[in-house]
């Protein structure tokens, strides 16, 4: 007990992390409750809506479904288990801790994302709520455009294409302008939760995103048909290989490192 009350004490970057992630987020909710406000009551369903889901397509959620969600839970649930498996257990079979703090990054978004998220999905669908799960399956994109769009994160898909991408769109830009400067401000809300609790690592979050349409645009250039195993090699290559851009070595070392050893995942 002391020592964890130490790790808090000496390693404060990730309490910042989770501080600042969740600001974020309300203060997403809450813009999106507001663009809503003549057709949205403040009531028990959009208190709910706000803190007990993740997503921000609200008006799928106000639209009633009647599909089973036993699949939905059942994939949840092995997301859920084979996460925790990479965090508490795969990670402490790492010896190099810099690795080991990755392997438990990886295991803890497919428990949250893949897994956690997905039961929430799962449990409001069986409640009526026309919702889906903000991960469909990732690893299986065949390119950069349908991992961002379709596949990776729906919940910042939905909140960046009515809040950026449509007013962008209204006020005269092009697409590829919108969905540029829709990738900057993930870029710039990436480096207030990655790079300023790690104090380092300071641009890189922002350059991955800026290189995601470049990406993007390059295979809606190419002239030869864009699916197939090489097509969902070449997305994963653009996709992982500037990962440390994203997650620079100050953010693995000072912030998440700590963060792992406080949940007991890595000793």
């Amino acid at each position: 007990m002391i020592s964890q009350i130490a790790v808090i004490t000496d390693n404060k970057g990730w309490i910042e992390m989770w501080v600042l992630a969740a600001s974020l987020f309300f203060i997403a909710k809450t813009c999106l409750i507001w663009r809503h406000r003549h057709t949205t009551l403040l009531n028990l369903d959009t208190l709910s809506f706000i803190f007990l889901w993740p997503g921000f397509d609200l008006v799928a959620w106000n639209r009633a479904t009647l599909t089973s969600s036993t699949s939905l839970g059942a994939r949840g649930l092995a997301n859920l288990v084979g996460g925790a498996g990479l965090t508490w257990g795969l990670a402490r079979c790492v010896a190099d801790p810099f690795y080991a703090t990755w392997v438990a990054m990886i295991g803890f978004v497919i428990a949250m994302h893949g897994g956690l998220f997905t039961l929430l999905a799962a449990y409001w669908r069986s409640r009526g709520r026309d919702v889906a799960p903000l991960m469909h399956c990732p690893a299986a994109a065949t390119s950069v455009t349908e991992f961002w769009g379709k596949r990776w994160n729906t919940a910042f898909r939905d909140l960046a294409h009515g809040l950026i991408f449509k007013r962008l769109l209204h006020r005269g830009y092009t697409a590829p302008v919108a969905v540029f400067i829709v990738f900057l401000a993930s870029g710039i809300v990436h480096e207030l939760v990655i790079t300023v609790p790690a104090r380092g690592g300071y641009g890189g979050p922002t350059l991955y995103f800026i290189l995601q349409p470049l990406c993007m645009w390059m295979e809606r250039s190419c002239p030869f048909k864009k699916n197939g195993f090489v097509w969902r090699i070449r997305a994963l290559v653009f996709l992982i290989a500037p990962l440390p851009l994203a997650f620079p070595a100050a953010f693995v070392e000072r912030v998440m490192r700590p963060f792992f050893t406080f949940i007991q995942a890595l000793p």
